[in-house]
């Protein structure tokens, strides 16, 4: 495996696709910093990923709080003493719906999916171009590319359209650098982002992937040669 010994650091870590990315790496013999909002969540995953013979360590950090972000990137070089793979994970669910009866979603997806990312790109930017090496995995959503339904997630469309443009803008800015940039793009999978946001127990649909594949399709981009780059890849259930 090519990414045996990384660090790799994962947003959103504490549930849904971020927790089975995490528990994967950590098994593949990744060291694995986990960041979320939610303590208790970080450390029941660091110790199952301990148990499973892994290295992982947690970090309690508000993706959309550029202050929290410098502080936690600070704390995870200092402990792993360098950063190679960021896995920008973090997300929430909006739709006009829901933001008819909290208009304060509008702003919270674009701070969790949009800013967040940018944040966390720039705090891992320094190290990464120091070491002229490294990976920064945007999970996307095929809501930023084009599918017809964009127009019942109107707000959640563009948080995830504005993510395309800044990693196709910062993988042009870091074309004559070893640094790895790649977009993600999954169709819907089982999480518990719907619930999250209020939409209600949206489990076991027949469209949604598993998550536990979706996160193999992440460690395929990830476990690349240092010379080759996934630099997008969109996925979705067979029909």
């Amino acid at each position: 495996m090519h990414i045996k010994d990384k660090i790799v650091i994962i947003t959103g870590a504490s549930q849904g696709l971020g927790k089975e990315l995490s528990l994967k790496l950590g098994k593949l013999g990744c060291k694995v910093a986990l960041v979320s909002r939610t303590e208790k969540l970080l450390k029941d995953l660091k110790k199952h990923i301990i148990s499973n013979g892994g290295t992982a360590e947690y970090f309690v950090c508000d993706v959309s709080v550029w202050e929290d972000v410098k502080k936690t990137v600070k704390k995870i070089i200092k402990i792993f003493g360098t950063v190679d793979i960021l896995v920008n994970g973090a997300g929430i669910w909006t739709t006009e719906e829901l933001e008819e009866k909290n208009m304060d979603l509008v702003e919270s997806a674009f701070k969790v999916n949009s800013i967040g990312p940018i944040y966390f790109s720039k705090a891992v930017l320094p190290v990464l171009k120091k070491n002229n090496s490294g990976h920064i995995f945007n999970v996307i959503s095929n809501a930023g590319l084009d599918i017809p339904e964009i127009g019942e997630w109107l707000t959640y469309s563009a948080t995830k359209w504005a993510m395309t443009g800044y990693t196709k803008g910062l993988k042009y800015a870091l074309k004559n650098t070893k640094i790895k940039v790649t977009a993600f793009y999954p169709a819907g999978f089982e999480s518990n982002i719907f619930e999250t946001a209020g939409e209600g127990n949206v489990h076991n649909q027949p469209w949604m992937m598993k998550t536990s594949e979706v996160a193999d399709a992440i460690i395929y981009a990830l476990d690349t040669p240092k010379d080759l780059s996934v630099g997008s890849i969109a996925i979705s259930k067979v029909e």
